[in-house]
């Protein structure tokens, strides 16, 4: 078991909310050091922090993972009262396919990951009582994985991203694509502006009609959108194919596991008393040998990447999101993003603050006091213990979101 003497871990990379660790003695695994801080509208860190969000993230993003990974959950999955709502034959081809019910699909070894456990700050294997028990910074460690990323280049009146040519052989690495799944369209949702401008699109997306601002779907749709460019850009499925450097055979298995992993995640929250409205993952090629390929589920899995409600009551980062929507800071952004495109320029945030005048203003303490027990409180209800004390219950939560954000 290594200790802090034998396994010193120094800061790779330091993203907004995230710190990524690393080690000489073992350089093929990463250290995830989840922080308190929290970024919206991908403006990078903002003025507040959330008091235990970064612990809350690690447990939670591990819970998802082991459940995942287990062959039970998936055999489960299939017969689930929670896939009743959906469209049955589009339930049926999701089970009936070779990587649900195949030799290697899911039913039978599980989701694979790119989990590898819970540490302490020195690189010490926890196991998840451990981890609840220890009052210590907990880490998630996780398998190293390459990331190739593309180079900008200014053409014409036109920022473009060249995307290098992935090497064949043995390594594990990014997809470079982020996937958001959808099982309706809430308030605020991007989906509402692309039907708006092109209504065929609800057909692309297997949708039999026009949906409706916070209707439900009869399936969860797939949309793609980039994922290592400074700002997220949506991306059609032929893009998306291109993007991937997957043969068809692995893009279509990217497919299938996304719609799984959705379905599952709408599962476990219904179970928890939450309905998931969307969310999105990031996921790894592992490549052998002899070029076959391993889809893993990576980064991690929260409520920073999913819109959770209950009554109507955000449950997630989108709560966070909603505070900021209208405010001047959130226009003069939209206004630096329109000027950057024009000028062919990068650096939005740059205009935004220095050209235009504005950025984010801290919470109010009353409304920071409520997102504070956010994380804990959902913490606690997915792992049924008390990971957090003094912390509310979901009903009383949401009960106290129902009085601050009315």
């Amino acid at each position: 078991m290594s200790t802090a003497k034998d396994l010193p871990l120094t800061v790779a990379y330091e993203g907004s909310v995230k710190r990524v660790l690393s080690s000489n003695a073992e350089a093929d695994k990463l250290w995830f050091d989840f922080t308190d801080d929290y970024s919206v509208f991908d403006w990078g860190k903002m003025p507040d922090t959330i008091q235990n969000k970064g612990r809350a993230l690690t447990l939670m993003g591990a819970f998802f993972f082991q459940e995942l990974a287990q062959p039970a959950f998936w055999q489960n999955l299939q017969s689930s009262k929670s896939m009743q709502k959906f469209d049955s034959e589009f339930i049926k081809q999701r089970f009936d396919n070779e990587f649900y019910s195949g030799p290697a699909g899911l039913a039978k070894i599980g989701l694979a990951n790119h989990f590898l456990g819970l540490t302490d700050a020195h690189g010490k294997k926890l196991t998840m009582d451990d981890a609840i028990a220890s009052g210590d910074k907990l880490l998630m460690q996780v398998q190293k994985a390459n990331v190739y990323r593309p180079e900008a280049y200014k053409v014409l009146n036109h920022n473009l991203f060249f995307y290098p040519s992935i090497p064949k052989q043995k390594q594990i690495r990014l997809i470079p694509l982020e996937i958001v799944f959808r099982f309706g369209m809430p308030g605020g949702s991007s989906l509402e502006e692309r039907l708006k401008r092109d209504p065929s699109y609800a057909e692309a997306l297997g949708l039999k009609k026009m949906p409706e601002s916070s209707q439900w779907f009869d399936r969860p749709v797939l949309e793609f959108f980039t994922k290592l460019e400074p700002k997220d850009r949506f991306l059609s499925y032929q893009e998306a194919a291109l993007m991937s450097q997957l043969p068809a055979h692995s893009f279509t298995k990217v497919i299938e596991i996304a719609l799984d992993t959705a379905l599952a995640l709408h599962d476990i929250f219904e179970k928890h008393g939450m309905q998931l409205w969307d969310g999105k993952i990031e996921l790894l090629e592992a490549k052998d040998e002899d070029g076959n390929s391993q889809i893993l589920l990576a980064d991690s899995v929260g409520p920073d990447e999913l819109r959770v409600l209950v009554d109507g009551q955000q449950l997630s980062k989108e709560m966070l999101r909603q505070f900021y929507r209208g405010s001047k800071w959130e226009s003069a952004l939209k206004k630096a993003q329109s000027l950057a495109k024009q000028s062919a320029t990068l650096d939005w945030k740059s205009i935004c603050e220095n050209e235009l005048g504005e950025k984010p203003q801290p919470l109010p303490a009353s409304f920071k006091e409520h997102v504070d027990a956010l994380y804990c409180m959902l913490t606690n209800t997915l792992l049924k213990r008390q990971v957090f004390a003094e912390c509310p219950d979901l009903n009383e939560f949401v009960s106290k979101s129902k009085s601050i954000l009315s």
